[in-house]
């Protein structure tokens, strides 16, 4: 089936996108350095890349593939909400602040996004 296929393929490259991102603000946390370009930018692609297949997922839906648990659309929100959230909360911070904020909230973004294969 394409469209379950095509939501799994989202789902892994979010994966590899948000392990990408988690690694940037661990290497910002050891350096001491604020978030640049790339941070910016490899953000941007997580959350494209998250909301993309959240719309595979609410296709899968809308033609009456269920997920194994409900839980699932909670965790796709929690996956597209963690970066952003940590980032905000530290919009005034130090350098090191912000990298360890990115960090934490890209390590439990990505424990969602383990937990989404479990209850898809």
């Amino acid at each position: 089936m394409f469209a379950r296929d095509l939501h799994l393929l989202l789902t892994f490259a979010t994966l590899v996108a948000m392990i990408v991102v988690t690694g940037e603000a661990a290497v910002r946390l050891v350096r001491g350095r604020l978030p640049g370009r790339f941070a910016s930018q490899s953000l941007v692609v997580v959350l494209i890349l998250v909301v993309m297949a959240a719309a595979g997922g609410l296709a899968l839906l809308v033609g009456g593939h269920r997920p194994k648990e409900w839980w699932h659309a909670m965790y796709a929100g929690f996956a597209l909400a963690m970066i952003p959230l940590a980032d905000s909360i530290t919009l005034r911070a130090s350098a090191r602040w912000k990298a360890l904020a990115r960090l934490t909230g890209g390590l439990v973004a990505l424990e969602v996004i383990v937990r989404l294969f479990q209850t898809g």
